[in-house]
């Protein structure tokens, strides 16, 4: 069985857990609530950290997969009577994936009477897979608790000790960058200005892992949003119950889904 060893951080700020930059926080909370878990301090890694192990069973896939066709080429069967001979015969085994030969193959058939081929067709049929062995997962969540630039130093206590490679972390943070509850998946490439991002890339020295970027908005056109005071001040505060609603209901359940997929498809 294949054994992946994940790390999903949720970033945010611990003074203000339940803000537009703690988004992170709240998704990991949703997906341990939905996995069943509780947190515990982990005095090392300065973090709320919870762990489970999953199987993960990846669906049979069916593809479409077409016997070989063959051909009869008889020569000169209308001027002669006697027996088809074995040797008059040639089997021509025609590629489905070819598609260009499939055509020339059908213009062939297609003047048969001329040239003197039989094209026979065969039906297709679908072959299932053999059974994907499941992906079993030891996955650690972690909330670090330091300030949101620091939080790196967390993440890379837990690397360390858990023996993780980087591919294999996940990361969710917010994204001012994008519309409330938008999800943008990411692997690699710059902080983009998030300073939490930034820390975990400074201290495993490599931007070589995995973001989850949930949208919070931008401040309203009106205002000056380049402002740090604005900045600050419109991701400090706090979800409306319609927001709130929205992201338990709609956004959270999907990000769920996308950390399920990055775990299956995104790491090794």
């Amino acid at each position: 069985m294949d054994v992946r060893r994940i790390l999903l951080v949720g970033l945010g700020n611990h003074t203000h857990p339940n803000t537009r930059h703690s988004v992170g926080f709240l998704a990991v909370d949703y997906i341990a609530e939905q996995l069943g878990l509780k947190w515990t301090r982990d005095k090392n890694y300065i973090a709320n950290v919870a762990s489970t192990t999953l199987s993960i069973d990846l669906p049979r896939t069916k593809q479409k997969k077409q016997k070989e066709k063959k051909a009869v080429r008889i020569k000169d069967l209308q001027e002669s009577n006697k027996k088809v001979d074995n040797n008059d015969i040639e089997n021509i085994a025609l590629d489905d994936n070819d598609t260009k030969e499939n055509h020339e193959n059908k213009n062939e058939n297609k003047s048969g009477s001329e040239n003197g081929l039989i094209g026979v067709k065969t039906k297709k049929r679908d072959i299932e897979q053999p059974r994907v062995e499941p992906i079993r997962l030891e996955m650690t969540l972690m909330k670090p608790g330091l300030l949101m630039n620091l939080s790196g130093k967390s993440v890379g206590k837990a690397v360390r000790n858990l023996h993780i490679s980087p591919s294999n972390i996940i990361v969710i943070h917010d994204d001012m960058q994008r519309e409330l509850g938008k999800i943008s998946p990411k692997f690699g490439g710059s902080a983009n200005g998030h300073n939490g991002i930034k820390s975990i890339i400074e201290c495993l020295r490599t931007d070589q892992f995995h973001r989850l970027r949930i949208g919070i908005g931008r401040p309203p056109s009106h205002i000056d949003d380049r402002s740090h005071a604005v900045v600050s001040s419109y991701v400090l505060r706090a979800f409306t119950r319609a927001e709130k609603d929205m992201l338990l209901n709609e956004v959270f359940p999907k990000s769920k889904d996308e950390v399920i997929r990055l775990c299956t498809t995104g790491t090794k």
